[in-house]
């Protein structure tokens, strides 16, 4: 039941610059193409699982939607307190999603969901879970993930 009520209010907030601010519901992302993803899921802090499946739609349809602006370099992604930025260049790639599936059964809040941002290249920290907002931005701005991540390692390897 709980679950089922936080995908009800979920909203995805896309801002910046971009022709469009766009709040998406869970129901307008899966609305899009879906794509699925196979991959060894891999941590900096050493732990792998492998052949990860993933369902959802490509970061590239849903920001199309939004019409980035030509001055648009990076793109954050937040989940609270927690960002990430990666170059816009790598999030229009084909196998950079927003899974709302994981391994063939819709995103648990434990997994990440409703959605949570995947592709194979990344680093686990770079995998944001909870995702409620993605701003696009002409300024590369540090995340707090991959300084959250290496402090959980040095605590693993004290």
């Amino acid at each position: 039941m709980i679950h089922s009520q936080l995908v009800d209010e979920f909203i995805l907030r896309i801002y910046g610059l971009v022709e469009r601010n766009l709040n998406l519901t869970l129901d307008d992302i899966k609305a899009l193409p879906k794509v699925g993803l196979t991959f060894d899921f891999r941590c900096v802090e050493g732990w792998e699982i492998k052949d990860t499946q993933w369902q959802g739609a490509r970061v590239r349809d849903i920001l199309l939607l939004a019409k980035p602006l030509s001055n648009a370099k990076y793109v954050i992604f937040k989940s609270g307190d927690y960002t990430i930025t990666l170059s816009l260049d790598k999030i229009m790639q084909d196998d950079v999603i927003l899974a709302y599936e994981y391994m063939g059964k819709p995103l648990t809040k434990e997994k990440g969901g409703p959605i949570r941002l995947v592709f194979p290249s990344q680093y686990c920290y770079e995998s944001v879970k909870w995702l409620r907002e993605i701003e696009l931005t002409d300024i590369y701005k540090e995340g707090t993930g991959k300084r959250i991540a290496l402090s959980r390692i040095g605590k693993n390897n004290a």
